[in-house]
């Protein structure tokens, strides 16, 4: 009876310390929290740098071949390199916004004249710098990839020059800032910490634009210089804030990826 006895008393003994520890509080997993998504809302600034490749011709602006070629339509070619800036606004998928640069470039090109003008004198057309002002809008397949279209102005300093030194007339050359439009589109993808890389791709028109007017002696003036051009570039920007116009504001650049 002794030994039954203590045996039943151990029993209740280690039911009541189970009991016990389950009553105790259980510590709740610990789970990783979901990242932040990257908002592209905010204004940046950036450079891009490529090159840009387009045709060009000069044309009669005096009598009696007023209208004619003076040279076939030829092939101008250069490096492009400068500076972006820009906002935009996400809303869903979809990213609106403006983009503005301003290059340097280098893009010329020149022929020899075609008959009935003297074959000789050798015209070019040199582009010195590039500025355009565009809207964009995008689309978003992932949060950091951007999809976008874009078109606004376009602004050029064109310079055409004819070389007439091989008839002792010796060289002109004058520089007009040219107006016109460009469109295009591109890719951007975010990296993280309010960097972005980019590609794009802008086809750009000017205005036509009279030159030599009037010309001097042994010259032909220029009714016009047509130009235009395709530009294709890689670049980096940085988001330095995430508002635009301190009214519209995204959330913190602090996505993992």
């Amino acid at each position: 009876m002794r030994n039954l006895a203590l045996a039943t008393a151990l029993v209740f003994l280690a039911a009541g310390r189970i009991a016990g520890a389950a009553d105790l509080p259980v510590k709740a997993p610990v789970l990783n929290a979901a990242p932040v998504p990257y908002s592209w809302t905010g204004c940046f600034v950036g450079a891009a740098a490529g090159g840009g490749f387009g045709r060009t011709e000069h044309i009669s602006g005096t009598a009696p071949t007023i209208g004619q070629s003076i040279t076939n339509p030829f092939d101008v070619s250069g490096g492009v390199a400068g500076l972006t800036y820009g906002c935009n606004w996400q809303t869903g998928s979809w990213v609106l916004g403006t983009e503005g640069d301003f290059s340097w470039t280098d893009v010329r090109g020149s022929v020899n004249n075609t008959q009935p003008f003297i074959r000789s004198v050798i015209s070019s057309t040199n582009e010195h710098w590039l500025s355009t002002t565009r809207l964009r809008v995008g689309y978003l397949p992932s949060g950091q990839l951007l999809v976008y279209a874009t078109g606004g102005l376009a602004t050029a300093s064109v310079e055409a020059v004819a070389d007439a030194t091989a008839t002792g007339a010796g060289i002109i050359s004058e520089t007009r800032t040219r107006w016109g439009w460009t469109a295009g589109g591109g890719l951007e993808y975010a990296l993280g910490g309010g960097w972005s890389a980019k590609a794009d791709y802008l086809y750009v028109r000017l205005s036509s634009q009279g030159y030599f007017n009037p010309p001097p002696a042994g010259f032909n003036s220029r009714l016009d210089v047509p130009f235009d051009e395709h530009i294709v570039r890689l670049g980096v920007n940085y988001k330095f804030t995430d508002c635009v116009l301190f009214v519209f504001c995204g959330g913190p650049v602090v996505a993992k990826y």
